[in-house]
């Protein structure tokens, strides 16, 4: 933030307190010594730093407060408790702050409430309670390390339409879904979805793959319940989609599509309208299925091949390993005789042997079949794919192999789409790496999010390998006397088949200050960073635990969402944005 990095260290003299550097030895020192003397403010990685960019947010303990929320503007007269939300001694423990519309929102605990989501502009005024869900001192926020996941994650943090879904728990029932444009009075339940207070049910909203006019997401309530659900973020349209009976232990996992090289903003499915999850029904197992999102009935939700014949799980994609490529959905799965090894489909069974849903290679034979566990780290070279196993010749290391070939990703590969304003217009620019049969662009103007009209329309490449830019603009709308403008892309092919982009937004008055936000945190593939107030040059750094940088870029007057193909391990990292001498950082999980 402000061109300093913000952390915590222990000396001797002061214990554990914030600090700051630039970079150089004159530039780090102490920010301020909170707890006076030789006590610490908080203990090793519990200080939750984030920065809004004009600000740094981060919980600290002193003596009379407890652990509480605390606001820094980088000097030590601006290091002020910037509210006591749990009055007195008692702590709040703010923490797990997501930037959203401007604001923050993260979990505390009072008194009067329980555990719930607050809000905060960066003022004490400002710092209130999204909404008692809860009511009374009950809590509603649930963390749960998820099965696969080896950190305590958000079960269901959601973007769709300019909103954000989440998990909660009423005291009633833990399986609702709730949803928030960031104001207490657009806070409002959607459905309750599982009516149960224990076992916690999974509801996994951070799995979720948004169509044109709806979402689908996983639900469990890790007994006899395995089903895929869809919402367009209404009562009456969060409905089940597709149930698995009889029911195995476990939940539905949703493939979501997204390309390795160049990016997408948007979840580009397969096929034009497809995507590959695995489910497992008492039959057959856990095994791959296909859904083009119409609804649940067989013709258009259904399995593909029982891999492991039988009652058996082939578990593909285990755990979470897969690639799409125009033609195929490259996954490890077992087959019961030749272990966990690499296999291809192209949404149909074929014959089993080369063609639908095969086995590419038997590729740990050595000395007897066992598992190759390809792990697909997956990513197309030159028409090829590499990716991670084992031949069974080295009990402790792994190979690198690749399937010859001319694959190439997703067919439309959105890398960026932006808007500026432009004297009196909004000037929006989008650009793809590749095109397949891709017939035009009708742009999409709102000014609130939900209701879009079309303004014009782009025609496309058509089939491309190619970079292609595009412009549209959208004339005279600064005199609208609108405060902000939303827009998006319906995108069509030559087969008649459509995709939505997702929605970038154009403040035209108020507010100027820029910001950078996360589509989503975890991360599961590249860095969806979004884009506000941006005037001039921004150059954005993810940047790993140690400082070390693993990915720049820079751009020029971009607004909207931008797709970072950093190839990271999983772990924690920081984004940085930088523009006009002013730095914001974001901490993530991928």
């Amino acid at each position: 933030m402000g061109g300093f990095l913000y952390f915590t260290a222990v000396r001797a003299a002061e214990g554990r307190e914030l600090w700051r550097t630039d970079g150089t030895p004159g530039g780090t020192t102490l920010v301020k010594d909170i707890v006076p003397g030789t006590g610490d403010s908080n203990y090793p990685e519990k200080y939750e730093l984030t920065s809004s960019g004009s600000y740094l947010l981060f919980m600290a303990r002193t003596p009379a407060s407890g652990v509480e929320l605390w606001r820094s503007d980088g000097t030590g007269p601006g290091t002020v408790l910037l509210k006591d939300i749990n009055a007195g001694v008692d702590s709040s423990n703010a923490r797990t702050f997501l930037l959203f519309n401007n604001i923050v929102l993260f979990q505390a605990t009072d008194a009067t409430h329980g555990d719930e989501l607050w809000r905060t502009d960066g003022t004490p005024g400002g710092t209130t309670l999204l909404k008692d869900i809860n009511v009374g001192t009950g809590s509603s926020t649930q963390i749960e390390i998820l099965p696969g996941f080896n950190v305590a994650v958000f079960q269901g943090f959601h973007i769709f339409n300019n909103h954000l879904y989440f998990v909660a728990y009423d005291g009633t029932s833990a399986g609702q879904v709730w949803g928030t444009d960031g104001t207490t009075a657009n806070t409002f339940l959607v459905k309750d979805i599982v009516p149960t207070a224990n076992p916690f049910p999974i509801i996994l909203l951070s799995d979720a793959i948004n169509l044109p006019n709806k979402f689908i997401f996983p639900v469990s309530d890790q007994d006899t319940r395995s089903e895929l659900w869809e919402s367009n973020g209404t009562p009456g349209g969060t409905v089940l989609f597709k149930e698995f009976l009889p029911a195995t232990p476990g939940f539905p996992v949703i493939f979501l599509p997204f390309v390795f090289t160049g990016g997408s903003f948007s979840q580009p499915l397969f096929q034009g309208d497809k995507f590959f999850f695995s489910a497992g029904t008492a039959p057959e197992g856990n095994e791959l299925w296909i859904s083009d999102g119409v609804d649940g009935t067989a013709a258009h939700t259904h399995i593909v091949r029982d891999i492991n014949p039988g009652t058996d799980a082939s578990d593909p994609g285990t755990p979470g390993s897969y690639l799409y490529t125009t033609t195929d959905l490259f996954f490890p799965a077992n087959n019961g005789t030749n272990g966990v090894e690499l296999w291809r489909s192209n949404g149909t069974a074929g014959n089993g042997t080369t063609t639908g849903t095969f086995m590419v290679k038997d590729i740990n034979i050595n000395p007897v079949p066992d598992n190759a566990d390809p792990f697909l780290d997956f990513f197309i070279v030159n028409g090829h794919i590499l990716f991670e196993a084992t031949d069974g010749d080295d009990a402790t290391e792994t190979d690198l192999f690749a399937v010859d070939g001319s694959f190439t990703p997703l067919p439309l590969k959105l890398t960026d789409f932006t808007v500026i304003p432009k004297n009196k217009d909004a000037l929006l620019q989008w650009s793809t790496a590749q095109e397949q049969n891709s017939k035009n662009f009708t742009i999409q103007r709102s000014y609130n999010a939900q209701h879009f009209e079309n303004i014009g329309i782009v025609p496309a490449a058509g089939n491309s390998s190619n970079r292609h830019a595009y412009s549209f603009t959208d004339a005279g709308i600064v005199n609208s006397g609108k405060s902000i403008v939303y827009y998006r892309l319906l995108i069509s092919d030559n087969d008649g088949k459509l995709a939505n982009s997702t929605v970038i937004s154009l403040k035209l008055r108020g507010n100027s200050h820029w910001n950078v936000n996360l589509l989503s945190n975890p991360v599961r593939d590249n860095v969806n960073v979004i884009l506000s107030g941006i005037t001039g040059a921004v150059r954005l750094s993810i940047h790993d635990m140690n400082g070390k940088t693993i990915y720049t870029k820079s751009l020029q007057n971009v607004n909207g969402q931008i797709s970072l193909p950093a190839i990271l391990q999983k772990g924690v990292y920081i984004l940085e944005a930088e523009t006009n001498n002013e730095r914001k950082s974001l901490k993530f999980v991928k």
